[in-house]
């Protein structure tokens, strides 16, 4: 009995759940100490409310349940995790929440993904100090966080920082009162190598993810393709903008001739595709030679995209079930088809390339090749099967041949930066596709556009950007930093809208969330004293 009361005060949940809990969970019944085939009544656990009654057993208890909750965030256990409610709350007795209501909930949403940010994602980063440091272990993060949230550089986040921390100045106050600057911020991420950069922040998103996983299939249990059993994942590189003097410097890469600028670094994640929400799960940055694995392959170069999808999917296979991926453009290549088929048995669709003398003349030709324009309820289109592409594959020789399944749609009428207008849309796909018969066609297309489950990621980047720290260092370690941290707000920014929608009974299918991150961040600055 005394096990199922500290369980409720753990998880914040009413006494009177116990019984449901135990009826849909045996082992959890027989953890208590209960017949899973006769549960108590509610009424049976009426008699150990110990409030007012044993105070000093009720604080001691209280006391314990906030440590349960916080070893759980630091372990990325999903125990004592309430930032989500089934129940509805509402102010007009009717079951629908009033605006009023709602703007109240978003609110609240704000100052707990606040408490997620400091018990869940900061306690899972380290950065250097040093032994005989004035300032907390954690404080570096909490002035990152708040760079990245209120859009300032390092210098500005320090002093925002100390705002925080000392709003109450001392004339006398030692200068550590303050807390440390924003030039030890910079000298900290300095002194990190790429790789640890790297590691640490894959490593609290994955903390940051598992602790909305349970929460996400409970709500989306009745799709196991998302966030559930096996999810679809998708492969993109993003390009940041750099307008600096290059200088030598190894990261920063030349862009498509369709960018407003010329020059950028580069950085790739992994993402989980859900209808409406899209959490980055890995990042790693792309440009040097030094970082990629270039001795798997006859040439040198800065990356390959290949070796960029493996580990993009090694850090996602830890905790991510994939059976389908959805790659961008940049992706097609005979390297990135042999990983994913024959080194990991994963489906794929990926937006295909249009060369002078394969698929392009394909595109040329779709008005002769496709099938199926005649017939009603149908979609013409075109499939060659069995289709050679050649190219470096990681330890092997630099023109090996793998083959895929080519799937040419009709143009569509959406902007698109690759296809002009009128072009018909190539895709790659090891899919079993054919467009012999109708419902095989039928089908084909149907694949094809679940595509468009990835769009709206395209989106996503622009608000990673927005949600990263400003800088004008030219020390790649700061830039890449500041990225990575900002696919952490990222995250948290696209949960708290989730379980938002969820708490008032509109979880919609949208392509950007329904709060936007600008106002997300306008919460979180008014709250960011919490951290300190």
């Amino acid at each position: 009995m005394f096990l199922a009361y500290l369980r409720s005060k753990v998880e914040d949940e009413s006494l009177g759940t116990v019984q449901s809990r135990v009826e849909d969970d045996a082992e959890l019944a027989e953890a208590f100490g209960f017949d899973p085939d006769d549960p108590p009544s509610p009424a049976t656990f009426r008699p150990c409310r110990v409030k007012d009654r044993f105070e000093d057993l009720e604080h001691r208890l209280s006391s314990n349940a906030d440590t349960i909750r916080d070893v759980a965030a630091e372990r990325g256990a999903s125990l004592g995790f309430n930032l989500g409610s089934t129940e509805s709350e509402s102010d007009d007795g009717d079951g629908e929440p009033s605006e009023r209501t709602i703007q109240r909930l978003l609110r609240k949403k704000g100052r707990d993904v606040l408490d997620e940010l400091k018990t869940v994602a900061i306690p899972s980063l380290s950065m250097p100090r040093p032994e005989d440091a004035i300032y907390e272990d954690d404080e570096l993060l909490v002035m990152e966080a708040i760079a990245a949230i209120m859009d300032l550089a390092a210098n500005d986040a320090g002093k925002a920082f100390a705002d925080k921390k000392n709003p109450d100045p001392d004339l006398d106050d030692p200068f550590y009162e303050d807390g440390p600057s924003g030039e030890t911020l910079l000298e900290a991420m300095k002194q990190m190598s790429i790789e640890k950069i790297a590691t640490m922040m894959n490593f609290a998103l994955r903390k940051t993810y598992t602790r909305a996983k349970p929460r996400l299939q409970e709500l989306e249990n009745d799709d196991g393709y998302r966030f559930g059993v096996r999810s679809k994942v998708a492969l993109d590189i993003t390009y940041v903008a750099y307008y600096g003097d290059r200088d030598e410097l190894e990261w920063v890469q030349g862009t498509p001739t369709n960018k407003e600028y010329d020059w950028c670094h580069k950085f790739a994640t992994a993402v989980i595709v859900g209808e409406n929400t899209h959490y980055v799960v890995g990042v790693c940055p792309l440009g040097s030679t030094e970082y990629a694995d270039t001795q798997a392959y006859a040439r040198e170069r800065s990356y390959y995209v290949g070796d960029v999808a493996r580990r993009l999917l090694s850090i996602a296979d830890d905790y991510v079930n994939i059976r389908m991926v959805y790659a961008d453009r940049e992706f097609h290549a005979a390297d990135v088809l042999y990983t994913l088929e024959v080194e990991r048995g994963l489906n794929y669709i990926i937006p295909a390339m249009k060369d002078q003398h394969r698929i392009g003349p394909m595109c040329d030709e779709f008005d002769e090749l496709k099938r199926g324009d005649d017939e009603q309820n149908n979609v013409p289109l075109y499939v060659k099967e069995e289709h050679p592409i050649h190219g470096p594959v990681k330890h092997d020789v630099s023109n090996t041949k793998v083959y895929t399944n080519v799937v040419v749609l009709p143009p569509d009428n959406d902007d698109d930066d690759v296809n002009e207008e009128g072009s018909p849309q190539p895709f790659l796909t090891n899919l079993d596709v054919s467009d012999e018969l109708p419902h095989e066609r039928r089908w084909a297309t149907k694949k094809m556009d679940e595509y468009d489950d990835r769009g709206a990621i395209e989106n996503s980047y622009s608000s990673i950007k927005d949600a990263a720290a400003w800088t004008t260092s030219k020390e790649f370690e700061v830039r890449w930093f500041h990225f990575a941290f900002g696919c952490i707000i990222y995250d948290l920014w696209l949960l708290v809208d989730f379980l938002t929608q969820d708490r008032i009974g509109v979880i919609e299918t949208r392509t950007k969330p329904r709060i936007s991150l600008s106002r997300f961040r306008e919460w979180l600055k008014r709250e960011l004293v919490t951290l300190i």
